[in-house]
């Protein structure tokens, strides 16, 4: 018995013979509707075989990394719009002196942009070793400064103090403006915030406003963190000497915090 199958390869007809021998029973296992079925089975995986090719995943666009000059570019529009913000300025390492015999630890305070200043230094002096807390207030063209020895308050001149972030937006505006070589070196999360970690190299006299008695000449690693949500600079690390008394280990640390909350800057009772 001859048995045509449509289907094959190229749609040609499949074209088996099958012999019975007569007279004799056909084993169950070689049954001619099995062999058929059998057949039909290996001529539809034939045809299976021989259709379009599957449609390949297409593979995802990743996403550019961002440029570092592009997002610093970014920070410095929002800090000279900054209308406010919190602040401190620590020594993880080493010490910044303000006048012979007296140096800062760390510097704490808010700024209320253009012309209104709250900060508390924390301070050591050398000898005998003694630990003191110097608060300050400035309000326009009027200072105030409490004594170092018995905590009273007292009006300075502005020019006298030996810390002054009332331009804190431009004064930051101005130094990420001069950092060179910035280089993308990751992403860091905290708080739920994602940051753009942009090291660079600055030239130490670009930190005298922030850094008082800031050298010349001296090349200053910096690290700044930047939100990449909303561009603003929260963060910068200051690594080496910036003051010719600086220990070659020195670093610094700069956090920025409520921008552009409002605040209330009032002259001391």
């Amino acid at each position: 018995m001859v048995v045509e199958l449509g289907g094959g390869p190229d749609n040609l007809p499949f074209r088996a013979d099958v012999h019975f021998r007569s007279g004799r029973r056909c084993p169950t296992r070689t049954k001619p509707h099995v062999l058929l079925g059998l057949l039909a089975v290996l001529v539809l995986s034939l045809a299976a075989g021989c259709g379009p090719a599957p449609t390949p995943i297409p593979t995802p666009t990743l996403e550019p990394p961002p440029n570092p000059k592009a997002t610093l570019a970014l920070a410095v529009a929002n800090l000279l719009s900054l209308n406010s913000a919190a602040f401190t300025l620590e020594h993880q390492i080493g010490s910044t002196e303000l006048l012979p015999g007296l140096v800062m630890k760390k510097a704490t305070g808010v700024v209320d942009i253009p012309d209104r200043l709250r900060l508390t230094v924390e301070a050591e002096v050398t000898a005998p070793r003694t630990f003191v807390e110097i608060n300050v207030i400035v309000i326009g063209q009027q200072a105030y400064m409490t004594n170092l020895f018995t905590g009273q308050w007292g009006m300075v001149p502005p020019e006298s103090l030996p810390v002054n972030f009332l331009d804190f937006g431009q004064t930051l505006a101005s130094i990420v403006e001069a950092v060179t070589d910035p280089a993308l070196s990751g992403v860091e999360e905290s708080g739920g915030r994602q940051y753009q970690r942009i090291t660079g190299l600055v030239r130490s006299e670009a930190l005298a406003s922030l850094v008082p008695g800031a050298a010349e000449g001296l090349e200053v690693k910096l690290e700044l963190f930047v939100d990449r949500e909303d561009g603003l600079l929260r963060r910068v690390v200051i690594t080496g000497p910036v003051v010719n008394g600086d220990v070659p280990e020195t670093v610094r640390l700069l956090s920025i915090d409520d921008v552009n909350v409002p605040v209330d800057i009032a002259p001391p009772e």
